[in-house]
C-alpha cells in the first residue's frame, strides 16, 4: 500500500505533541517499511510550523538542520519533488482545498497513494482516504 504523509504528522512527531506524538511516531514507524512519499514542499512547512510553536527561527541553521535530518533519516520515506504538473493539477482543487493541502494531494495522486495519512479532515472530501 502506498501512503502519502501529510505535514501533520511531521509536527507531531517532532514536537512531541501531547495528544498525538505518540500515534504520529506509529506512522513514521510505519513509513520506515517502505511505500511512503511527502512533498519536497514539507520539510519547508514542517520548519515554518514548529518555528512558531517552539518560538525557535526559521533563521536558525542547526534547528533547520535537525529538522531536515530528522524527515531524512526515515529510511522507506521518499521525499519527491514538486512539479509544474502539480501546481497545475493543485490549481483545479482550490476550491475545496487551500493551496498547500492543494499541493501535497497532487503530489499524492501523482504518486498512486492510496492513502493520506494527515490529522487534517479537509481530506476527508478528496478521493484518497484518509487515515491517521
Amino acid at each position: 500500500m502506498r501512503r502519502y504523509y501529510d505535514v501533520n504528522v511531521f509536527v507531531y512527531w517532532l514536537g512531541g505533541h501531547p495528544e498525538y506524538g505518540e500515534r504520529a511516531k506509529k506512522w513514521i514507524g510505519e513509513a520506515e517499511l517502505g511505500r511512503a512519499y511527502t512533498s519536497s514542499l514539507t520539510p519547508y512547512e514542517v520548519a515554518v510550523v514548529l518555528a512558531s510553536i517552539t518560538d525557535k527561527s526559521i533563521k536558525d541553521a542547526h534547528f533547520i538542520r535537525d529538522i531536515l535530518e530528522a524527515i531524512r533519516s526515515i529510511r522507506g520515506l521518499k521525499v519527491v519533488p514538486l512539479t509544474w504538473n502539480d501546481y497545475v493539477k493543485a490549481a483545479s482543487f482550490v476550491d475545496k482545498y487551500d493551496l498547500e493541502d492543494a499541493l501535497h494531494l497532487a503530489v499524492a495522486m501523482r504518486m498512486k497513494a492510496d492513502e493520506i495519512i494527515s490529522n487534517d479532515r479537509d481530506f476527508d472530501r478528496g478521493p484518497l482516504r484518509r487515515v491517521f
